[in-house]
């Protein structure tokens, strides 16, 4: 098949139910309809695994031996890397390339040498071989200014959009007994989790933590510290959920905690807002740039008795003050897919 003018790379999708899938798939939807809007070709760069979508649009299948040459084709005009850590790029030089850059996180907590030396150097690549970059957040921008220095070309920010869930709720297999505060996140150690059992000494609040186990000892640390609580009994660890369970979850909770050390978007915050849940979270990388004054932070060292006070506090302040959800969706209209898709074509025409 001919390649189309425009090539979206949805190579991560081959990693199913990720953030990366997510934003491949609600991203490439809506510049799908920016594209015909345009009049401009646009087509998918899609790994043979990924589950299908956008049917109406032109797929090229990527190969894993595209890491070594890519296929040439005089049509293709503008390739847009969703992520800077790909091997997939077009080798004739000609095309011109925008690369998402999501976030320098490995900045912000501790990786082996040889983790850190990986993603710094797949991410100063991809910024040198791009024509221009766009990251998801103000703090991303400026994690690549003070740590690469100016690249020489744009960096522009455009926010992800909010996933609504417009299907049913299920109650879940793992349902609590009585009132409970959550935390939905991928379980590794840069999710900070192991802060959390603290939260529950001197009330009756179960802890649910609902994500998969990246096994890089971030579970058990979780469930020691509930023991050293005392608090065992009362910690509820899911595992993955379906997308029904994880909103009945949030529909159901009485607060959500995001203690992350490093994000570069922090999309769970959002989704815990609109349902106008009180939100607990870190002050770090993105975090206060997304939650702005509609959420409360933990302090930035994590101390226990702090954080205790700082969540008991903010329990009691939300239930005396509790957010206008009028206020509340005034924020998370900032936050839109359509928007997003708006504003990555007007960069792909100023590019071309």
């Amino acid at each position: 098949m001919s390649y189309p003018e425009i090539l979206f790379d949805c190579e991560r999708m081959r990693r199913p139910y990720t953030g990366k899938w997510a934003f491949c798939k609600e991203l490439a939807t809506r510049l799908a309809a920016e594209a015909a809007k345009h009049q401009h070709s646009f087509g998918l760069y899609l790994p043979e695994v990924a589950e299908p979508f956008c049917p109406e649009v032109p797929h090229v299948e990527f190969k894993r031996y595209h890491k070594w040459i890519m296929p040439h084709d005089s049509n293709l005009k503008l390739f847009h890397s969703t992520t800077p850590l790909s091997r997939y790029y077009p080798k004739d030089g000609k095309v011109k390339i925008i690369t998402t850059v999501h976030d320098l996180n490995y900045l912000h907590y501790e990786l082996s040498k040889k983790e850190y030396d990986w993603h710094d150097k797949r991410t100063l690549n991809a910024i040198r071989r791009s024509d221009r970059i766009v990251t998801i957040s103000e703090d991303a921008r400026r994690d690549i200014l003070e740590h690469y220095g100016d690249p020489g070309k744009p960096i522009d920010v455009i926010y992800n959009g909010l996933n609504t869930y417009s299907g049913s709720v299920q109650a879940p297999e793992k349902k609590p007994e009585g009132k409970f505060i959550l935390s939905v996140c991928r379980i590794t150690l840069s999710k900070n989790l192991q802060t959390l059992p603290a939260l529950l000494e001197g009330n009756d609040y179960r802890l649910v933590i609902v994500g998969k186990d990246l096994k890089d000892g971030q579970l058990e640390q979780i469930f020691a510290e509930a023991k050293r609580y005392g608090v065992e009994d009362r910690l509820i660890y899911t595992g993955p959920v379906s997308e029904a369970e994880k909103y009945w979850y949030l529909q159901n909770c009485e607060a959500f905690l995001f203690p992350s050390l490093a994000e570069g978007f922090g999309l769970p915050v959002l989704e815990a807002l609109q349902y106008g849940k009180p939100v607990f979270c870190s002050d770090r990388t993105s975090l206060p740039e997304i939650g702005q004054d509609l959420v409360y932070y933990f302090n930035h060292d994590f101390e226990p008795r702090a954080m205790q006070e700082e969540f008991r506090q903010g329990m009691e302040k939300s239930l005396r003050e509790p957010l206008s959800m009028d206020i509340i969706n005034k924020h998370l209209a900032k936050f839109s897919w359509e928007k997003a898709a708006e504003e990555y074509f007007n960069i792909y025409l100023k590019t071309l």
